[in-house]
C-alpha cells in the first residue's frame, strides 16, 4: 500500500539524519509521508520554511502513477513516475542517502538483489530498507500490481553487503530495519572496466548537437582507457573527422561510398551508429551494432511534406525493428521509441565536461543584462518566432537587455532590440557567450535531450525554457530553471520579465544549476555506457 507502520517513523528517520544527508532518494514514495517528515526535519528548524530557500534535495521515484498527489509535487524536488529498476539504472545523479521503505518485499529476490546493487552505485553514505519482520500476504491495491508481496528478507539474505541491522516491534510483526553502506568495490566497480575497442560510423560532417554529442562521448570513452576508431563514407582525400572537431581518436578509416562499412570493424568490440539509417548497413557485422537515439523530425512525427508521410514511416518502422540495440538519450525518447515501435531502451543521457562550460572568474556587473539564444533558426522546431517574440514585447514595455545569438547560420530578423548576432564559433568562444550571459532563453517545441540549457546552467547562467520533453530529465521549475508550455508565450514573458527586473532570484536558479549540471559530468554519465555495452557483450567488470 501507499503506507508503511507509522511505529517504525522515528527509527527510520533517525538512521536518515544520522548521514546529515544534503540530497535523499526516496524509492516507491507512496504517498509521500517520508519526503513531508525529512523535509520537516532537515529544512524547517533551519527557517528555510518556504520552497525557494529549501537546501535539503529530496526526490522521489513511485511506479504507479496514480498516487500522485499534490505532497509530490510541492515537498519533492522531483519526482519521477516509473519502473524504480529502470529509473535507478537511467540514473546519473548521486544521493547522500537513499531510502527503500516497505518496497522490496514486492520484489522477487533477483529483481530485489539487482534493485540493491544498482542502488549502491548512485548512493555515497547509505541505503535504508524497510521491510516486515514476517511474511504477510498482500495483493493489489486500488488496481496496483505493484503492491502484491513476492518476497521476505531477513538477516542473512544481506550477507553480501555491509550493513547494520535493527527491528521495531509491532504487535506479531514489525519491521527489519537495514542500513547499507556503499563499499569502495561497489562504488568505483563501473571505473574498473576492461577496455573495449569502440568504432564510431560518423554520419555526416555538419555541426550539429547530435553529431557534436557524438564526438564528445568518443572522447570521453577514449579518454577512460577505450579504443576508439572513427569510420566514414566519402571520397578518396576527404577527412574522416570533421574538420571543426578538435578530438583525437586511436584510428580513422575512410570507406568508399560502394563498400559496407560493416566490413571495416571486424577486430572491434562495438560499432556505434551515428544514424538509425545506418543500421541496416551494419546489420550482419561480426561486432555487436548499437545505435544511441538522440532524437530527430521524423522520431517525433515532425514529416513536413506530407506526401512523404507514409514512406518515412515504413522505413522508419524498419530501421527501428531491425533487431539493433538503441540506447535513449533521455526517458522523452525512451517513451517515445516504446509508444512507436515496443522498443525498450537503456537510458544514457548526454554528458558535459564542468571543467569547460564553468562560471566565469567576474561578471561584468555593469553592463545591462545579456539574454543568449542558441540554435539554427532554420530548423522550425527550435521555435525561434516566440523567442523574439518574447523579447520584442519586453523591450516595448521598458526593459532594457542586450540579445546574443549563437547560429549555424546568420538568421534573418528585424527587432527592435539590440542584437548581436555569432556565426559558427569556436567552442572557446561558445563558452564564454554563455559565461557573459544573465539569462538563457530556450523556446524548443521538442527535444530529445536539449544540451544547451544544461551547457547554460554549467557556467551559472539563469535559465528560462519551454518543457519540450527531453528536459525534463534535469530542469526543474523554480529550482534551476524557469519552465512554460512551448506555446505559453504570456508564461515565458512573465518568466523573463522575473529574472529582468530580479538579480538574486537569477542567482538561484544559476547556483541549483551550476549543481545540477555536475550530475551530468562525464565522469558520472561514462560508467553508464560501459556498464551497458559490456552488458550487450556478455562481459563482466575486470577484477
Amino acid at each position: 500500500m501507499p503506507c508503511s507502520w507509522y511505529q517504525a517513523i522515528p527509527a527510520i528517520i533517525d538512521l536518515v539524519l544520522l548521514d546529515k544527508p544534503q540530497s535523499i532518494l526516496d524509492l516507491g514514495a507512496g504517498f509521500g509521508k517520508y519526503g513531508v517528515l525529512l523535509r520537516e526535519a532537515g529544512d524547517i528548524p533551519y527557517e528555510r520554511y518556504d520552497r525557494n530557500n529549501w537546501g535539503l534535495v529530496i526526490d522521489g521515484v513511485e511506479g504507479f502513477r496514480s498516487y500522485k498527489n499534490p505532497l509530490h509535487e510541492y515537498v519533492y524536488n522531483e519526482m519521477i513516475y516509473g519502473d524504480v529498476l529502470t529509473v535507478v539504472k537511467s540514473m546519473v545523479k548521486e544521493y547522500d542517502t537513499v531510502l527503500l521503505i516497505d518496497v522490496l518485499e514486492h520484489l522477487d529476490k533477483e529483481s530485489g538483489y539487482e534493485l540493491i546493487d544498482e542502488i549502491l552505485q548512485i548512493t555515497n553514505r547509505s541505503l535504508i530498507i524497510s521491510t516486515p519482520i514476517q511474511w504477510v500476504e498482500q495483493g493489489a491495491y486500488l488496481g496496483n500490481e505493484l503492491e502484491v508481496h513476492r518476497s521476505s528478507w531477513s538477516m542473512v539474505d544481506f550477507a553480501d553487503y555491509d550493513y547494520q541491522f535493527s527491528q521495531v516491534k509491532i504487535g506479531n510483526n514489525g519491521a527489519n530495519l537495514f542500513k547499507l553502506y556503499p563499499t569502495v568495490i561497489q562504488r568505483k566497480a563501473l571505473a574498473t572496466v576492461k577496455p573495449l575497442k569502440l568504432a564510431y560510423f560518423l554520419p555526416h560532417h555538419n555541426l550539429t548537437g547530435g553529431l557534436k554529442m557524438l564526438l564528445s562521448q568518443m572522447d570521453a570513452m577514449r579518454k577512460r582507457g577505450h579504443y576508439i576508431t572513427a569510420l566514414y563514407k566519402g571520397e578518396e582525400g576527404d577527412f574522416v573527422l570533421p574538420s571543426w572537431c578538435r578530438i583525437e581518436v586511436d584510428e580513422e578509416i575512410l570507406i568508399p561510398h560502394n563498400q559496407l562499412a560493416r566490413d571495416y570493424a571486424d577486430d572491434c568490440d562495438v560499432i556505434v551508429a551515428g544514424w538509425i539509417q545506418q543500421v541496416l548497413e551494419l546489420k550482419g557485422a561480426k561486432a555487436k551494432v548499437v545505435y544511441w537515439e538522440q532524437g530527430h523530425e521524423w522520431l517525433f512525427g515532425d514529416v513536413r511534406n506530407s506526401q512523404q508521410i507514409d514512406l518515412i514511416r515504413r522505413q522508419m518502422e524498419t530501421y527501428y525493428t531491425s533487431g539493433v540495440d538503441v540506447m535513449s538519450v533521455s526517458r522523452f525518447v525512451e517513451r517515445v521509441l516504446m509508444a512507436r515501435y515496443n522498443l525498450q531502451t537503456t537510458v544514457i543521457p548526454n554528458g558535459i565536461d564542468t571543467t569547460l562550460y564553468c562560471p566565469p572568474a567576474q561578471r561584468n556587473e555593469e553592463e545591462p543584462v545579456t539574454v543568449l539564444l542558441i540554435g539554427n533558426p532554420t530548423l522550425s522546431f527550435k521555435n525561434f518566432p516566440t523567442a523574439i517574440n518574447v523579447l520584442q514585447i519586453l523591450w516595448e514595455r521598458g526593459h532594457k537587455f542586450q540579445v546574443n545569438w549563437v547560429s549555424q547560420v546568420r538568421p534573418e530578423t528585424n527587432v527592435g532590440f539590440p542584437l548581436k548576432i555569432i556565426v559558427h564559433p569556436s567552442e572557446e568562444v561558445l563558452i564564454s557567450y554563455y559565461q557573459q550571459a544573465d539569462i538563457f532563453l530556450y523556446t524548443s517545441w521538442y527535444e530529445g535531450f536539449g544540451m544547451p540549457p544544461l551547457e547554460a546552467m554549467a557556467c551559472e547562467t539563469a535559465v528560462v525554457a519551454t518543457k519540450c520533453g527531453g528536459i525534463d530529465d534535469y530542469a526543474v521549475h523554480d529550482f534551476n530553471s524557469l519552465l512554460a508550455e512551448p506555446e505559453d508565450e504570456e508564461k515565458l514573458i512573465v518568466h523573463m520579465e522575473s529574472l529582468l527586473m530580479n538579480e538574486e532570484r537569477r542567482e538561484y536558479l544559476a547556483v541549483n544549476g551550476r549543481k545540477t549540471a555536475v550530475d551530468y559530468n562525464y565522469e558520472r554519465v561514462i560508467p553508464k555506457l560501459e556498464d551497458y555495452l559490456l552488458s550487450l557483450l556478455g562481459s563482466k567488470v575486470s577484477p
